[in-house]
C-alpha cells in the first residue's frame, strides 16, 4: 500500500487525490468557504454554504451524467463548483461550461421569472498543463461584450489554476490566502513540518491536514486511495507510450512522404529532360535543384 509519508509523526494522503481532495471540501463548510473566497473575487465574500448532490442527472437519456468534486450554494444564491482535476482531459474547457450551464439553467423551475437566475462559478484545479503556449497559471473565463471589454454578464464564471506552473513561480507567500491554498494542494509536506502553533494561526489550512491524516481512514478506503493513485500512474503511462508512438509514426510517415515527393521530383525532371525544351540550368532553377543533380539524371537516361 503506497502512502504519502511526510514526518514520522503524521502520515498524510495526497490533497489532489479523490479521497484527500472529497475529505476536506465535501461536509466541511468551514473549510469549503475559505477555498471559494481565497480563489474567486467577489463583491460579497461567502459567509454561509448549503451543499448540493454533486451529481448533476442529465434531462434526456442520451446525455452521460457528469460528476463535480464539491458544489454548493451560499446564502446569496450563488452557485459554486469546486473540482481537481488530476489528468489530462481532451475538451476539459467544453466539459467544464457544460456542467456550469447546467447548473445555471435549472436553477428555476418552468415559469418562473429570470431575474431569480444567480451566478456560478466554476473553480477548477488542474494538475496539468491547461495552455501550453502561456506561463499564466490562473485563468478566468466571463461573457464579455466583444468590443467594451470591461463590460461582461457575471452569470457563468470558469477559473482555471494550474498546479505545476504555479510551483514553478516559486512566489509563494503565506500572508495570502490563494497561495496558502495553492501550497496546501501542491506540497502539504510545508504545513506537516510546522508546528501545532505555527498552523493553528491558520485554521482552516490546520483542519484540511489534519483531515489528511491515515488514522482517519479505513483500511479498504486506504486501498481505494492506492488504486486511485495506480490508475493515474497507468494513465500517465499509456499517455506517454501513445505521444512516443506518434511520433515515431509521424516519423515514418514523413520518411516515406518525402521519398515519393523525390520519385516524383525525378519523373518530372526526367520528363523535361525528354522534351528537351528547356537546358540543364532552367530545369534545375525550375525544381529547386543543383546542375549537378540534373545533369547526373540526364546521364543516367542518355
Amino acid at each position: 500500500m503506497r502512502l504519502i509519508i511526510f514526518t514520522k509523526k503524521m502520515e498524510i494522503i495526497d490533497p489532489k487525490s479523490d479521497l484527500g481532495f472529497k475529505a476536506i471540501l465535501v461536509d466541511q463548510p468551514r473549510i469549503f468557504i475559505d477555498v471559494i473566497n481565497s480563489m474567486v473575487s467577489l463583491p460579497k465574500p461567502v459567509v454561509d454554504i448549503k451543499y448540493i448532490n454533486s451529481e448533476l442527472l442529465p434531462e434526456m437519456i442520451t446525455i452521460k451524467n457528469s460528476i463535480v468534486d464539491a458544489f454548493c450554494i451560499d446564502s446569496e444564491k450563488r452557485h459554486f463548483i469546486v473540482e481537481m482535476q488530476m489528468g489530462q482531459q481532451s475538451n476539459f474547457i467544453q466539459r467544464t461550461l457544460l456542467n456550469t450551464t447546467k447548473i445555471y439553467s435549472r436553477q428555476i423551475p418552468r415559469n418562473s421569472h429570470y431575474k431569480e437566475l444567480q451566478p456560478v462559478y466554476s473553480i477548477n484545479l488542474l494538475n496539468h498543463v491547461l495552455d501550453a503556449k502561456t506561463d499564466m497559471w490562473h485563468h478566468e473565463y466571463k461573457l464579455h461584450h466583444h468590443k467594451i471589454h470591461d463590460q461582461y454578464l457575471n452569470d457563468l464564471n470558469l477559473i482555471f489554476f494550474e498546479l505545476t506552473k504555479w510551483q514553478k513561480c516559486n512566489n509563494f507567500d503565506i500572508n495570502n490566502p490563494l497561495d496558502r491554498w495553492l501550497q496546501f494542494f501542491t506540497n502539504p509536506k510545508f504545513y506537516t513540518m510546522m508546528s501545532i502553533e505555527e498552523r493553528k494561526m491558520y485554521d482552516e489550512i490546520s483542519e484540511a491536514v489534519d483531515l489528511l491524516n491515515v488514522k482517519k481512514y479505513t483500511l479498504e478506503q486506504l486501498r481505494g486511495y492506492d488504486l486511485f493513485l495506480d490508475n493515474i500512474m497507468i494513465r500517465e503511462s499509456d499517455l506517454d507510450d501513445a505521444e512516443m508512438r506518434g511520433k515515431a509514426e509521424g516519423m515514418e510517415k514523413g520518411r516515406l512522404q518525402g521519398k515519393e515527393e523525390a520519385q516524383l521530383e525525378i519523373f518530372l525532371i526526367i520528363s523535361d529532360l525528354k522534351k528537351m525544351e528547356l537546358t540543364n540550368e532552367q530545369i534545375a532553377e525550375k525544381y529547386q535543384v543543383s546542375q549537378e543533380k540534373v545533369s547526373a539524371i540526364k546521364k543516367l537516361i542518355f
